[in-house]
């Protein structure tokens, strides 16, 4: 039989990664709560609400009456946010600031580098329909139907590659909208 070893701190950091599976941790200390009781609290729909209740399983379980407790695992939880809120304090902050700061720039980076990549294949595909449309410029018997094609595809490249460099410049400014509304949605 194979033991496969469970990195306990990646499970625990990803049960507490959102805010709402940290505040279902709180509600349900000391106190359990049926779904409707969690589902008033939080006014989420009820497929969120499941989908948050089944990534901390095992942190909480139903009791005999069909109401969430938390499990000892989930009291452990408890108590590591619980260290951590006490423990970072104010000369932490500017740590706080400098990682939060690092993390928003990382994904906008790899963003920047994915429009980046997509600029670089569209140019070279674009060489090479303007490489094709030279070929049949040369040839003197060539079908009728390619014109077209070719110009199509190349119109459609120009598009797209300057559609990608709009994305490049203002690219930043999408990511900050789209994490803004992320952070809204997560939070209902």
């Amino acid at each position: 039989m194979i033991k496969i070893a469970i990195q306990s701190e990646d499970i625990l950091i990803h049960a507490i990664s959102h805010k709402i599976r940290r505040e279902i941790l709180e509600l349900l200390d000391n106190s359990p709560k049926s779904f409707s009781e969690v589902l008033n609290y939080f006014d989420l729909s009820t497929g969120k609400l499941d989908y948050h209740l089944k990534q901390i399983k095992g942190f909480i379980f139903k009791n005999e009456t069909n109401n969430y407790e938390l499990t000892s695992l989930g009291q452990k939880a408890l108590e590591i946010l619980r260290i951590i809120k006490k423990e970072v304090g104010f000369e932490e902050q500017p740590y706080l600031k400098e990682a939060f700061i690092s993390q928003k720039s990382s994904s906008s980076s790899i963003f920047s580098q994915g429009v980046n990549l997509g600029i670089g294949g569209l140019v070279f595909i674009t060489a090479i329909t303007i490489f094709l449309l030279i070929v049949f410029l040369n040839v003197a018997d060539a079908p009728f139907f390619i014109w077209p094609i070719i110009i199509t595809m190349f119109l459609g490249e120009l598009y797209a590659l300057i559609w990608l460099i709009r994305l490049r410049k203002y690219g930043p400014r999408f990511i900050e909208r789209l994490n803004k509304h992320l952070k809204e949605e997560n939070s209902n």
